[in-house]
């Protein structure tokens, strides 16, 4: 073998044994942050909750066609005697999700999931079930406060979303279409987003990370496994495009309802 061939021979080694190595480098880190989102996952799901709300509304038993639509025609009369005067009630079971965030019992969420509710019940992620109640809503940041009766709850540990910056790591759970603790993975897509949602005051933060109905109330989550927002809402005819509310801004917020 001449020295050419064996230079050659010797840088093929060399390269063989870098690509291998930097596989395996590369292998042990994935297996690093897959680790790292169990364990945000493990840390925040204890204190995510299931919510069924049940509301009772009347509804008319022909939309769009009240007395008013039948007044001044020959059918006025008709319609004044043949239908109810006020429609009919009807039971209405909506569903969302909350975080834990007070061992005393109190149940972070959004004011859209539990307006109206004459009834709450919470699904925990043990099996229990429990009857909540509200102890504090604003629709205008689309936040409201549930306390059950049941201290010693386990409570997700907070963290402090002015420190989020776009591209970071983000983690929605939640009960999308009733799937309880499901967990989603994405990134903090932007910070800073105003004018959108129900919650029309304050900042929200973006993100890609899935949510679905049922979602709703549930926490945003940090790769420390710390809740950094409430998710509130997803824009319908895009994909990857979800906003939740900031958590030092829902601190703000609720904290006279804890006290």
């Amino acid at each position: 073998m001449t020295r050419r061939h064996r230079m050659v021979v010797s840088a093929l080694h060399s390269t063989f044994w870098i690509v291998f190595w930097a596989n395996q480098v590369w292998a042990a880190s994935a297996l690093e942050l897959q680790q790292d989102f169990v364990r945000a996952a493990e840390r925040v799901s204890p204190a995510v909750v299931s919510l069924k709300c049940e509301r009772v509304v009347r509804v008319s038993p022909f939309p769009g066609f009240d007395e008013e639509f039948f007044r001044g025609t020959p059918f006025e009369g008709f319609f004044r005697e043949m239908m109810p005067p006020r429609g009919f009630q009807q039971r209405q079971v909506g569903q969302g999700s909350g975080v834990i965030i007070d061992s005393r019992g109190y149940i972070l969420t959004n004011h859209h999931v539990v307006a109206g509710a004459q009834a709450i019940t919470v699904h925990l992620r043990d099996g229990g079930t429990l009857s909540g109640r509200v102890v504090g809503g604003d629709p205008r940041y689309d936040l409201a406060l549930i306390q059950v009766p049941s201290p010693g709850l386990r409570a997700a540990p907070l963290g402090n979303s002015d420190e989020l910056r776009a591209g970071q790591w983000a983690i929605a759970i939640g009960s999308p279409f009733g799937l309880e603790n499901t967990v989603t993975v994405g990134v903090i897509s932007a910070t800073g987003r105003r004018g959108v949602g129900q919650g029309r005051f304050g900042d929200f933060i973006q993100t890609d990370a899935s949510i679905n109905p049922g979602n709703s109330g549930g926490p945003l989550v940090n790769i420390n496994g710390e809740v950094v927002g409430i998710n509130s809402m997803i824009v319908a005819p895009g994909q990857g495009i979800g906003f939740a509310i900031p958590i030092n801004l829902a601190k703000k917020i609720i904290t006279p309802w804890l006290n």
